[in-house]
């Protein structure tokens, strides 16, 4: 019993959940349809923050999908219609910020993390290499003493 119950619940968690369009609106033309679906996907839920517009069922998703479907019927171009939602959720709302100075900690700040742990790393195994450095060879009379040691 308890294993049809693990594979029941394995069955239905196992199914991702996608965003349902409350409010399907047929587009005049498959290009219009199709400029919908790439904009929804290059937009990021703000509310969500690691899914993408259409892939979110958050309220706020919801009412940007609802945007997006009415500039684009309105006849708006892809650029105009990512001004405007930068101009009202800013940059984050897009998945791919452009560079600009605003963001270059976003776009930089994994290199610059990257370099510096390189530089630790190097740091530490020099002073590794020489807080170990290997003794100097030894005298006769200390191999004679070491093979006396081992001998016994």
């Amino acid at each position: 019993m308890n294993k049809i119950l693990f594979i029941v619940m394995l069955f239905t968690l196992s199914h991702s959940l996608y965003a349902v369009d409350k409010n399907p609106i047929e587009f005049e033309n498959p290009e219009q349809e199709q400029r919908y679906k790439m904009l929804i996907d290059e937009l990021r839920c703000v509310v969500c923050q690691n899914q993408s517009v259409g892939d979110s069922n958050a309220e706020l998703a919801q009412d940007i999908r609802e945007l997006v479907r009415n500039q684009i019927r309105a006849g708006e171009s892809n650029q105009q219609i990512t001004d405007f939602m930068v101009e009202r959720y800013g940059e984050f709302v897009l998945y791919n910020p452009p560079l600009n100075t605003k963001n270059y900690v976003l776009w930089y700040g994994p290199l610059a993390l990257l370099l510096l742990a390189f530089i630790m790393l190097v740091y530490f195994i020099r002073r590794h290499a020489k807080t170990t450095a290997t003794p100097p060879s030894l005298t006769d009379e200390e191999r004679l003493k070491i093979n006396e040691v081992l001998k016994k």
